[in-house]
């Protein structure tokens, strides 16, 4: 598959950007939404840690089987068929998760979820990184990224106002993912046009070209699943009413939202593997600090919040960088790759922190965040070392 660059003035350009956010930021509503919500109702049922977390982990897995087929889907249908096929298959998976509440029941259901919403992911993030232009890059992350984010962040409010029982909090999420299509009707020539002279690299072969970047997939998929799926859960063990653990879960995703643009901002000006090691590196400082926070009350308020803005700047320098990295087809696959690698620390994360939890208490949900995320650094501080001294040895030669 090859993407095609699109003629565009710089307006229809923002307008395409746009369109193609809009769809994005229904993403993260969809799992803003039901990692909280089917948790808390399973929880509600008496279902064990571990359980939810093998629940959540199905809704993870279907990235492995739609993200390699992803490329040859968006060829056969195009872009715009794709996206708006894959919100329609979104809002059904909605619908059918409240007709039977049964963690066997839902790990299906929420394997097509997952499905639809992997698809619309890797399309939607291929549209927007093939149409910024270099530029920008950066500051096009941090929007995108803070249009996604502030979907993860309308979740727990749905969750709040809505409350979880019956149809409400369902029908609320059904109804903001068909909104999200609404500007799809104005998409007519802005999505990039695609062709099918396949890849000229397969997608495992594209790691190294970009390996700091893609690597921050894992790490963040894991400490993101497990926060959306544990985090109220581990305050109300600490005593918070199930309200203020949904508004603590709310406010690590305002965090997140707010993170975004700055970050993109300062990517544009500094190199961004100093910004990205940066923001690593503080995000492993705020998880730790959680652990004490947590029992304390009030400070994990602040440090909720700016751990998700930490986490929210990794996201959006990574998404520069993969673009910086890649074009038309490998642009593609290099997405495609990204998903795939998310998908691995969405489906481990919730398991290994379910089953942590059991066995060591609610901290241990922390811990494991904060050891993907020293896992990650040791990373970018050697991969950081090592550029610097083939670019010491290019200077001398």
């Amino acid at each position: 598959m090859a993407l095609t660059d699109l003629a565009l003035s710089p307006a229809r350009r923002r307008l395409s950007l746009f369109i193609a956010m809009v769809c994005i930021a229904s993403v993260g509503t969809t799992m803003g939404l039901t990692w909280p919500l089917l948790s808390l109702i399973l929880d509600s049922r008496g279902v064990s840690s571990g359980l939810i977390g093998l629940s959540a982990a199905s809704q993870a897995l279907s990235v492995f089987a739609v993200a390699p087929l992803a490329p040859a889907v968006i060829a056969r249908f195009g872009v715009l068929r794709v996206v708006t096929g894959a919100i329609v298959a979104t809002a059904a998976m909605f619908a059918l998760l409240p007709l039977h509440i049964d963690p066997y029941v839902w790990m299906p259901i929420r394997f097509l979820l997952g499905g639809s919403v992997g698809l619309l992911f890797i399309a939607g993030q291929t549209w927007i990184n093939q149409t910024a232009i270099d530029e920008s890059r950066g500051l096009v992350g941090g929007v995108l990224g803070f249009l996604w984010s502030a979907g993860f962040a309308f979740g727990p409010v749905i969750i709040t106002l809505a409350g979880i029982e019956g149809w409400a909090p369902f029908l609320c999420g059904i109804a903001l993912v068909l909104a999200s299509a609404l500007p799809l009707l104005f998409a007519g020539g802005l999505a990039p046009p695609i062709a099918t002279d396949g890849p000229r690299r397969g997608y495992w072969r594209l790691f190294p070209v970009a390996a700091l970047a893609l690597l921050a997939a894992p790490m963040l998929a894991t400490t993101d699943s497990i926060n959306d799926s544990f985090l109220s859960l581990y305050a109300m063990r600490h005593g918070f009413t199930r309200p203020d653990a949904v508004l603590l879960l709310t406010t690590l995703f305002v965090g997140t939202t707010v993170g975004h643009l700055p970050v993109g901002w300062l990517a544009d000006r500094i190199d961004r593997r100093k910004v990205l090691t940066a923001t690593v590196a503080l995000s492993l400082l705020l998880a730790l600090a959680m652990i004490a926070a947590m029992p304390a009350g009030w400070p994990a308020w602040p440090v909720a919040f700016f751990w998700g803005a930490a986490m929210g700047g990794v996201w959006t320098v990574a998404f520069a960088m993969v673009g910086d990295r890649f074009r038309g087809t490998e642009l593609a696959a290099a997405t495609t790759l990204s998903s795939l690698l998310y998908g691995i620390g969405s489906s481990l994360g919730p398991v290994v922190a379910g089953h942590a939890m059991e066995l060591w208490g609610p901290a241990a949900t922390l811990v494991v965040s904060a050891l993907a995320l020293a896992a990650y650094l040791a990373v970018c501080v050697a991969l950081g070392r090592r550029s610097a001294t083939q670019s010491t040895r290019r200077t001398i030669t």
